[in-house]
């Protein structure tokens, strides 16, 4: 029965099987990095340049209001003190939301970079996956791992930066 079970099993195996091509990338660093998505990125760039220098030079101002707080702590009436406070609590409040309204509009200009570039990518990607027969191409960040030869990252810049 082993001897049967053994030569079954080395018989299913020797078959020739239908290999599926896969392959990885990392589309949106694909874009980021092509010559056109850098060209595209410098104004977003310099807009979120601006916000965070914005945002350093609040945060700058409330540390200084906050050492200048601390120092007059036991010269100021209890009423005064309290009130300041509150207004250190009011601004620090005000650059923690500054701060996520700034992540959040360098996610919509990084959304829209992508959004605008995508369309010509995909015509090239499509056409790197017809030249290249696959069956699958996955996200490589979804990937735990995939070797070198799969990773189609590196053509795809290069196809999207001869694509002018």
């Amino acid at each position: 029965m082993k001897t049967f079970l053994g030569l079954f099993l080395g018989a299913v195996l020797s078959l020739p099987s239908n290999a599926t091509e896969v392959a990885v990338i990392d589309f949106r660093g694909a874009l980021l990095q092509s010559e056109k998505g850098q060209a595209a990125s410098v104004e977003p760039r310099q807009q979120i340049r601006n916000m965070e220098s914005q945002l350093n030079n609040s945060r700058l101002a409330l540390d200084a209001f906050a050492k200048e707080l601390k120092k007059e702590e036991l010269t100021l009436a209890p009423e005064e003190y309290q009130r300041r406070i509150q207004e250190l609590n009011q601004r620090d409040a005000a650059i923690r939301n500054m701060a996520a309204n700034m992540q959040r509009q360098a996610k919509q200009m990084e959304q829209q970079l992508i959004d605008t570039l995508s369309s010509d990518a995909e015509v090239i990607l499509k056409a790197l996956i017809a030249e290249k027969k696959l069956d699958l191409v996955l996200n490589r960040q979804l990937s735990l791992y995939a070797s070198g030869d799969v990773d189609l990252t590196a053509e795809f810049i290069k196809r999207l930066n001869e694509a002018k």
